[in-house]
């Protein structure tokens, strides 16, 4: 029988991510000082800095702690459809709707993780050279 994940440590990983998100968005949000003055760039990297936030620490922690979701990636597949580029990640069913779940949440941090650092570098540019 394969090795269950620990759901507690991957809630414990989930909601780390998510506060040190949060805290991430707040602060950079504070050093762009958008408190005193708002504009839609520094916005957008504060949110963008904090998908990152959120995705790394899940993602990472949890490929540290339980890889045992990895090998239900099947494929990941970049598709451009006109205008729009999608990244498809095929999962293969564990037959457990709680192992499920969190493979689903995985393969979704794991996607924000890499659709979030080009979007990131484009607004660093605008945001420095405009």
């Amino acid at each position: 029988m394969d090795q269950q994940p620990d759901f507690k440590t991957l809630r414990l990983l989930q909601v780390g991510g998510l506060v040190a998100g949060a805290a991430v968005f707040v602060l950079s949000l504070w050093l762009m000082g958008q408190f005193r003055q708002q504009e839609l760039v520094p916005f957008v990297m504060s949110f963008a800095f904090a998908g990152i936030t959120f995705s790394g620490l899940f993602y990472f922690g949890a490929l540290l702690t339980e890889g045992s979701l990895q090998k239900y990636i099947v494929s990941d597949d970049t598709i451009i459809k006109g205008e729009r580029v999608e990244m498809v990640t095929t999962t293969a069913s564990s037959g457990d709707p709680e192992i499920d779940k969190w493979i689903g949440t995985y393969t979704f941090t794991r996607n924000l993780f890499g659709m979030s650092i080009i979007p990131l570098l484009i607004l660093g540019g605008l945001y420095l050279f405009a």
